[in-house]
């Protein structure tokens, strides 16, 4: 049956060949009333979330102008279902989150506000993914602790990386033997030493920022892919290279990647996962697996359908909403 559906983008200028494109394409394209709202436009009018939007009437079209939204600040609550495909700016993330927990509390979405809040940040990779396919991981923004961990194991590395980042941003691989280690902790725990001593703590205040350290896994260089988990189902994704002089295997950094395939073993973990990120209210997400370990679970906007269409040629969109709408209907979810 069709739905009436918002999916929340931030806007630009041009269309890409990602999400905001893809996603809101194939919802049309299979017989959907689809509506593209600004997520940096939500607003409370009178009680009502509302938000600036338009409704599609035609496939969006990578390097197309993105349209004029037409309808400002129309209800953001007259829908079937939301699906959001977008942040907002750090300086209104709280309020941000806010809103979307007010606005899921009157109409479904795909990956629900307090998924998107508590565990889309790989501080909570544990309440996702079963201890057992988690590399040894520790969140802290103890300078020291973490020195003395990397220090004590010399055949060990480590990925130092952001709590809430991605795309590759500040992510760096260290171990004992590192003449860089120290600086680079420091970098990542908030250089609290430094920035005490250069203005003094009663001055500047609590200087300290929490980091992930993840126990680096060798053959991540070798199979490491992204899975796009639609319910689940893997509906899509790609086999991510790691350039010779580089750790990071983002595309968005220019990064080789290939076609998918997942081993029988696989595929039976991708589905099991997808079935514990449902009960937790997760119905679209994509995962980075050096199997049998999980690396991070995205879940605001997981490439995966465009590097697979640059890779194969197939366009797999319309299966991957169909496979969200019908798991979202199983749950009971969705009428």
């Amino acid at each position: 049956m069709p739905y009436k559906i918002l999916v929340l983008v931030s806007q630009a200028s041009k269309f890409e060949l990602d999400n905001h494109s893809i996603i809101p394409s194939a919802l049309h394209r299979e017989g959907h009333e689809v509506h593209v709202g600004d997520i940096d436009t939500l607003n409370v009018h009178d009680s009502v979330v509302v938000c600036d939007r338009v409704r599609l009437s035609e496939e969006f079209i990578a390097g197309g102008d993105f349209p004029s939204l037409s309808e400002p600040y129309a209800s953001a609550e007259d829908f079937d279902l939301v699906w959001v495909l977008a942040g907002t700016h750090p300086e209104a993330g709280d309020d941000s989150f806010r809103l979307l927990w007010l606005l899921n509390q009157r109409v479904p979405f795909v990956n629900d506000a307090s998924a998107l809040f508590f565990l889309n940040t790989k501080i909570n990779l544990g309440a996702v993914v079963p201890a057992e396919h988690l590399p040894a991981s520790y969140v802290s923004n103890d300078f020291d602790f973490l020195n003395a961990l990397v220090e004590s194991d010399a055949d060990r590395s480590w990925v130092v990386k952001p709590t809430s980042d991605g795309c590759g941003a500040d992510v760096f691989v260290v171990n004992k033997l590192d003449r860089n280690r120290s600086a680079l902790l420091g970098s990542a725990t908030g250089n609290a030493a430094s920035r005490n001593g250069r203005y003094g703590r009663e001055i500047i205040g609590m200087a300290k920022r929490h980091t992930v350290a993840q126990e680096y896994v060798p053959h991540v260089r070798t199979n490491e892919k992204r899975v796009i988990i639609a319910g689940d189902t893997p509906v899509s994704g790609f086999l991510r290279f790691h350039p010779e002089h580089d750790h990071r295997s983002n595309a968005t950094l220019g990064a080789r990647f290939e076609a998918l395939e997942l081993t029988p073993q696989e595929e039976d973990f991708v589905r099991l996962l997808g079935k514990r990120m449902m009960d937790l209210g997760i119905f679209y997400s994509g995962i980075d697996m050096a199997y049998p370990y999980v690396i991070e679970v995205n879940m605001v906007n997981p490439g995966g359908l465009s590097y697979h269409t640059l890779a194969t040629g197939e366009d797999t969109s319309s299966a991957a909403v169909n496979a969200v709408l019908e798991s979202l209907r199983s749950a009971g979810r969705l009428r």
